[in-house]
């Protein structure tokens, strides 16, 4: 079968058959074990860099993260929208994608001998390491892109599997560095950016089944793409400085060790996040090919549910984490309980923001983040800049929740008005959700009753 009858067969299936609570599931359970094997690579890391270093690792990621991110204008989450709508092919939009990937990704290594020429460093990273930024940048743009046509394609399994690539090699090679020559910097750096290259050969392998990896660009499509995406990505672009700018501003501000103990306790308050980062991820490709009416409803009740679920993790995380923290990380990084504490309720409005905003994306409102972080930005910056100075990082974390807090209401707001649906609906845990919920947990249980019951007539 050709590559162009297989995506046509693929499309005959639209996104709507995804499972949403089973891939939700799935995402969640990937990223759970994501930030285990996360986790303890940072545990080694930390200990073996210290604050500084760890502070300087952090700053490679999460450049390459913006420069991978910023220039793009979310074709792959418009050639989602444009695939469930059935307007355009998946190889159509998925060239369209690839050809903007491509040529970011030449410019992120073309800007690497201009830093090299310049002499100049940046943020506390050296030459090197601002090349490497660069280089993962490049791998980051074309892989990660391309990963995100597995899900409308109704392959979470591939999508999540993808998802572990990065931290699985991270870890192995970490491990094997440590024991073989020790942790430096420049090694730790080299082995995030093998991270990225084999990620992007991964990826490249498991899509090449369905699409050609060809730079070619049709005009109607692109035109399409760049007209919602652009709404969407301009409002990521906003909610990414929301979330990240505080970092680039501690690190000017407190130094590269205040950095590290900032980074410790946002990755450990972002735990709650990963449960309506999955829902919204995989809510997104199936709102996509329902009726608007259908969408809100479901996205209603995915909020409503989502939200305890994630306050039940928030309640999880203070009893284990604030003792957990000196003693895994050690007691360099006391200061990071703070910001963990200060973080934690973070998770509740970014499932607002996350559930809701990929609703109201489907409905075909991509505006809604960009309309919240318009909002939200120029508060982050300048509550930023009163507190870091007086507090350091606890004023970044203050900053932090009061501007998440104002995104999620406008979020909320924009949400209430398209749907026409009560706060009631939207927020509030009810008798049904309950039902829902014990009828599942009855089901599982009866569903293990059974296979226990085969097991003993086979074993009988």
């Amino acid at each position: 079968m050709t590559v162009s009858a297989v995506a046509e067969r693929v499309e005959e299936a639209p996104a709507a058959k995804l499972e949403l609570t089973s891939t939700a599931a799935l995402l969640f359970g990937a990223n759970a074990l994501q930030y285990v094997i996360i986790g303890v690579t940072g545990v080694v890391l930390a200990r073996g860099l210290g604050p500084g270093g760890r502070g300087v690792y952090g700053l490679i990621n999460e450049t390459a993260l913006m420069l991978a991110a910023f220039p793009g204008v979310a074709l792959e989450l418009a050639g989602i929208y444009m695939i469930g709508q059935r307007r355009h092919s998946l190889q159509t939009v998925f060239s369209n994608s690839f050809s903007w990937s491509l040529a970011i990704s030449v410019i992120c290594l073309l800007l690497i001998p201009v830093v090299v020429l310049s002499g100049q460093t940046f943020f506390g990273m050296s030459i090197a390491e601002t090349s490497i930024a660069l280089m993962g940048a490049a791998m980051m743009t074309v892989g990660d892109g391309s990963r995100q046509y597995l899900l409308p394609l109704n392959r979470p399994l591939a999508y999540t599997g993808l998802t572990l690539v990065p931290p699985i090699v991270r870890f192995t090679g970490v491990l094997i560095v440590v024991l073989a020559v020790g942790l430096t910097v420049d090694r730790a750096a080299a082995i995030w950016l093998i991270s990225f290259a084999a990620l992007l050969l991964f990826t490249m392998t498991v899509m090449s089944r369905h699409v050609h990896f060809r730079p070619s660009l049709n005009w109607k499509a692109l035109k399409a793409q760049v007209s919602f995406g652009s709404r969407t990505h301009f409002g990521w672009i906003l909610q990414a400085l929301n979330h990240r700018l505080d970092v680039f501003m501690i690190a000017a501000m407190v130094g590269t060790g205040g950095v590290g103990h900032y980074l410790v306790g946002v990755n450990l308050a972002e735990l709650t996040w990963w449960v309506p980062l999955a829902l919204g991820t995989a809510l997104f490709p199936k709102a996509s090919a329902m009726d608007s009416e259908s969408n809100f409803q479901m996205s209603a009740v995915a909020c409503r549910r989502t939200l305890v679920v994630t306050m039940l993790a928030g309640l999880g995380l203070l009893i284990v984490a604030p003792t957990a923290i000196p003693l895994v990380y050690g007691g360099e990084f006391v200061p990071s309980v703070t910001v963990f504490l200060i973080l934690l309720p973070s998770g509740l409005f970014y499932t607002v923001h996350k559930v809701l905003g990929s609703s109201l994306s489907a409905h075909g409102m991509p505006q809604a983040t960009l309309f919240a972080g318009l909002v939200s930005l120029p508060l982050t910056v300048g509550l930023n800049v009163l507190m870091i100075p007086r507090w350091g990082i606890t004023g970044a974390a203050i900053a932090s929740d009061i501007a998440y807090a104002v995104n999620a209401a406008v979020v909320l707001a924009l949400f209430v008005s398209a749907s026409k649906l009560s706060l009631r609906e939207i927020l509030l845990f009810n008798g049904s959700d309950f039902r829902a919920a014990r009828h599942n947990l009855q089901t599982k249980l009866l569903d293990r009753l059974r296979k226990d019951d085969s097991r003993t007539e086979e074993d009988l």
